[in-house]
């Protein structure tokens, strides 16, 4: 019968397991195993007051029973209370330019990853065989082999000189922790605070310390205040229930390990505690414990058994049940989950971390709620130190103060320097405040000193313009994402340090990294308005080169025809650009002209716009672009552009046809179409199998041939798989008169005939 419950429950069957242990109980009696088989069964199928019950029985039937027995409960537990992608999701749907969405913290050491979002390094470690955060790519990364992104760097250094001093000296501290030095790590905890006050990151570790050494109340207190800084960060609910077992408040403590799990499942030490918790209040405890402050233990299981049965029993797992109250554990929990996803979404007044007030001030004593205190009296004690601290509003950039501009010295490298850090912070005696109530701005954006705020900081190193669509190398440097892709047609190194981008060439990364992006546009927002006025200024130039007696991008190559596939091998940097450049001004088109004499400059008088249907890169540069060919064009002028020919030029149509010449063509058209149809069975198997595995299958016969600016589709095939002179495929192509093509072909095809 046993074996018969633990292979029920192992296929997840546990209402058949529980009633197989209920009768086993029966009839051979009650022991500890059978016991607990019964409790795990009715905790996984959700009945948790039936299930307290049977762990009750189990703890009296055995004296040693270890916290990891309670597995399932906790895993029953934490199923039914966690909500983790509701406040992930509002966390990293937020914008932040300063903050790390892992962490929380200010960035510190930040690398960016493919996909364009920008990470603190040590966070990234423990993500880096996961998707990404923030967009969900999967990015197989080498952390190691990716440079800490430069600009950001040098810009938070230089704003945030006091955040990243405590930093530095949370780092020290770190040390000293690993070596079990913690009053050493406290000390250092301690300066880091005072520089960063509102630093979770700081209190958090300075909890840990302070359990290390048994100091609870500190540690709560701490704990308290990274909740209440960051109530949507899952570990600040971790080190306060640590804190609460140490001081043998276990149920609090399940509650709060709880809230963690809530927004967090994938916290194994809250887990584990959460057993070690529910192990206490299930073990009778000594009547002389210190940790209880009473003579006789009250943590029997029966004041979280009737939690449990408010909360978790069976009828209130069933759909559509209200609940008139809020003081039970479930709307705990949902609560919790309510006020992080709001602090996530809402965009707050201030960024708590680049505060400066003493919030201590604000802090309830955390020994308002004794360890014998009641639920209701836990609950308040809770509530009072979660809550979002209510915050004044501060502004958008009032008056800016204008710089002058120096141009860069002709072919010569302009030193790249940030502005000198200022030894204060840059929040103090500010003229101007960002307006938070704008929803566009960054959820941790604040107001910068002007003189720390220099636009030559943020200008590419190529263009020496303000940096737009802003791209990050594995070398972590910063450039406009076009520039970049021009200098990298020529080579495939980094401008600035010269290291291998092939790997960047190959996986063609173009996104944009979103923190600089987002900085340019919170601090240099009309800067940057005049500087997409020119860019789009740029693509709207490019775009109307495709028009009538307008200028065209020319590749000297080979001719094409109306309608014919054109496969092209691009190698060469001039027309790498070119082919970019159409791309992004979403023309997709070039016109194609064979090479006339000596000269770059010199090319055939007629030709065919090609249209670029897709791309595919290699990664040294190169491309293979699939192109169909379009209208037929007539040069008028020549010019260059960027290193490529370009030209002016006229786009040609055959001439209308009256009714009767319509009649006198059909009948030559399906002539000569049957003769092309004729030449073509006659071909050696190998030869029109090669024709044919290469531009298709003949077209069909068209009939609405007028209509076609171009012709019949079926002639311009024909017409590129004859064996023909380049000369007389020009002449073809040139030819305004669809019955002129059509006679040409038919002479062509009849003198192929007489020469077998």
């Amino acid at each position: 019968m046993v074996d018969l419950a633990k292979q029920a429950f192992s296929t997840n069957n546990f209402e058949l397991a529980a009633d197989v242990y209920e009768r086993t109980i029966r009839e051979n009696g009650p022991s500890s195993e059978l016991y607990f088989g019964l409790a795990d069964s009715f905790a996984r199928s959700g009945h948790f007051e039936r299930a307290f019950e049977s762990y009750c029985s189990a703890f009296r039937l055995t004296n040693s029973v270890r916290p990891g027995l309670l597995k399932h409960l906790v895993t029953a537990l934490v199923d039914t209370v966690k909500q983790d992608s509701v406040v992930e999701d509002a966390m990293m749907n937020k914008n932040c330019i300063f903050t790390c969405v892992l962490c929380r913290g200010l960035l510190n050491d930040p690398v960016t990853i493919p996909c364009g979002h920008t990470f603190c390094r040590k966070c990234l470690e423990r993500e880096q065989s996961r998707p990404c955060k923030k967009c969900g790519t999967v990015n197989h990364l080498n952390v190691s082999s990716i440079k800490t992104n430069v600009l950001l760097k040098q810009a938070v250094e230089v704003w945030f000189p006091s955040e990243c001093r405590a930093l530095q000296l949370k780092a020290d501290g770190n040390v000293y922790f690993e070596k079990r030095d913690f009053e050493k790590a406290i000390c250092l905890y301690n300066e880091a605070i005072s520089l960063a006050p509102n630093d979770h990151l700081l209190l958090s570790n300075r909890s840990h310390a302070f359990v290390s050494l048994d100091k609870n109340e500190e540690a709560l207190r701490d704990g308290e205040h990274v909740i209440r800084l960051r109530p949507d960060w899952p570990k600040g609910y971790f080190r306060k229930g640590c804190a609460l077992y140490g001081l043998g408040r276990y149920g609090d403590a399940v509650v709060v390990l709880l809230q963690c799990l809530a927004m967090d499942p994938s916290v194994n030490l809250a887990k584990t505690y959460l057993s070690k918790a529910l192990h206490k209040i299930f073990s009778p405890l000594p009547s002389n414990d210190p940790k209880t402050g009473v003579l006789s233990s009250p943590l029997s299981p029966a004041k979280l058994q009737q939690l449990i049965k408010s909360n978790f029993s069976s009828a209130f797992l069933q759909p559509n049940m209200a609940m008139d109250t809020i003081k039970t554990l479930k709307n705990i929990i949902t609560e919790t989950v309510t006020t992080a996803t709001s602090f996530a979404v809402t965009n707050q007044e201030h960024m708590p971390l680049f505060e400066k007030p003493d919030l201590y001030e604000a802090i309830p004593n955390s020994s308002a709620s004794s360890s014998g205190c009641c639920q209701d009296e836990a609950e308040k004690s809770f509530y009072s130190v979660s809550a979002p601290n209510s915050r004044r509003g501060s502004p958008l950039l009032e008056p800016r103060r204008s710089r002058s501009q120096s141009p860069p010295c002709q072919g010569q490298k302009r030193t790249r320097n940030i502005s000198g850090a200022s030894p204060s912070s840059p929040l103090h005696d500010l003229p101007f405040k960002l307006h938070k109530n704008d929803p566009k701005l960054p959820m941790d954006a604040v107001a910068i000193r002007p003189e720390l705020l220099n636009k030559e900081d943020f200008e590419c190193s190529l263009c020496y313009r303000l940096l737009y669509e802003p791209v990050t190398t594995p070398c972590g440097h910063a450039f406009c994402r076009h520039c970049l892709d021009r200098c990298l047609d020529h080579h495939t190194q980094c401008p600035l340090c010269k290291s291998s981008l092939v790997e960047y060439l190959a996986e063609r990364r173009q996104t944009i990294t979103e923190n600089i992006a987002g900085i340019v546009e919170t601090y240099f927002g009309e800067e940057l308005e005049i500087r997409k006025k020119i860019h789009e200024d740029e693509m709207e130039e490019l775009s109307r080169m495709v028009t009538d007696q307008h200028e065209i991008p020319v590749f000297v190559c080979t001719l094409a025809f109306p309608g014919i596939p054109c496969p092209l091998h691009i190698f060469e940097p001039r027309y790498r650009l070119m082919v970019r450049q159409c791309m992004e001004s979403g023309t997709r088109q070039f016109g194609m002209c064979t090479g006339n004499g000596d000269s770059e400059g010199e090319f055939s008088e007629f030709g065919c716009m090609l249209e670029i249907r897709d791309v595919q890169f290699f990664s040294d540069g190169r491309s293979l672009v699939d192109t169909i060919g379009g209208k037929r064009f007539k040069v008028i002028s020549r010019g260059h552009r960027d290193g490529y020919n370009t030209a002016k030029v006229e786009f040609l149509t055959d001439q209308s046809l009256s009714e009767e010449s319509h009649q006198r063509v059909s009948a030559l058209q399906t002539e000569v179409y049957w003769l092309v149809k004729s030449w073509l069975d006659n071909l050696a198997g190998m030869q029109r199998e090669q024709i044919l595995r290469h531009l298709g299958q003949l077209p069909g016969l068209e009939q609405d041939f007028q209509n076609n600016p171009n012709g019949s589709s079926w002639l311009w095939w024909t017409l590129s798989v004859l064996p023909l002179d380049t000369r007389i495929q020009m002449t073809m192509l040139a030819m305004r008169s669809y019955e002129e093509r059509l006679n040409g072909i038919k002479r062509i095809l009849m003198y192929m005939r007489r020469q077998r």
